[in-house]
């Protein structure tokens, strides 16, 4: 429809068709907006789930507290040969007393022997034997060493000698001069030798 000016104008119903597209723009930005509303809503609600929760916990010490540990010794007694002039196939002994003054159980062992201070053919001959015995007494030369070693070849063994704390125990140290010995051994010595024991715990 034309106006007396030369211009279109709008019917009623394009009238109405004209304002309905920014009603239907409105409602459908407001049902975007509704729905994320709605979504939001939904993980806060699923977030608020969770919840906070108060841990109920203590904590003590013990009272404090001292550990010491044990020792591992021993003493003994004086190794006093007899006086006798030795020759091939004697055999002379002495007792040593082994005490155990530590806190912890013993086993005897014989870790080395000690070489006189000055060598010689009578000492390179010498084996030196270890044998428990029940006391001094029982320590003669009829005694059968449970090891035997010389100052060249003397490694660590047990003596077959166990000690509880406090406990002493005989030794029988045995000294031989083997009947197959050099004749260069006669008319020598061998003096200041020792025998090393060691005490291992138990």
């Amino acid at each position: 429809m034309k106006t007396t000016r030369g211009r279109h104008s709008a019917s009623p119903a394009e009238r109405r068709h004209h304002r309905a597209v920014p009603t239907l723009r409105l409602r459908a930005r407001t049902l975007i907006l509704a729905a994320a509303s709605t979504l939001l809503a939904v993980v806060l609600a699923t977030t608020a789930v969770g919840g906070t929760y108060a841990l109920l916990n203590s904590s003590a010490a013990t009272p404090s507290a001292t550990m010491s540990s044990g020792t591992a010794t021993m003493t003994v007694s004086a190794l006093t040969l007899p006086a006798a002039a030795l020759y091939p196939g004697l055999v002379i002994a002495a007792p040593v007393t082994v005490t155990n003054t530590g806190d912890v159980p013993l086993t005897v062992t014989r870790s080395s022997l000690l070489a006189p201070t000055t060598a010689s053919t009578l000492s390179n001959s010498l084996t030196i034997g270890l044998a428990v015995v029940a006391n001094a007494a029982g320590c003669t030369s009829a005694v059968s060493p449970s090891s035997s070693a010389t100052f060249a070849n003397a490694p660590s063994t047990a003596v077959g000698l166990t000690l509880a704390k406090a406990q002493s125990g005989t030794l029988c140290v045995l000294v031989a001069l083997p009947a197959d010995a050099p004749s260069l051994s006669q008319s020598s010595s061998a003096a200041n030798f020792g025998v090393v024991l060691t005490g291992v715990q138990a």
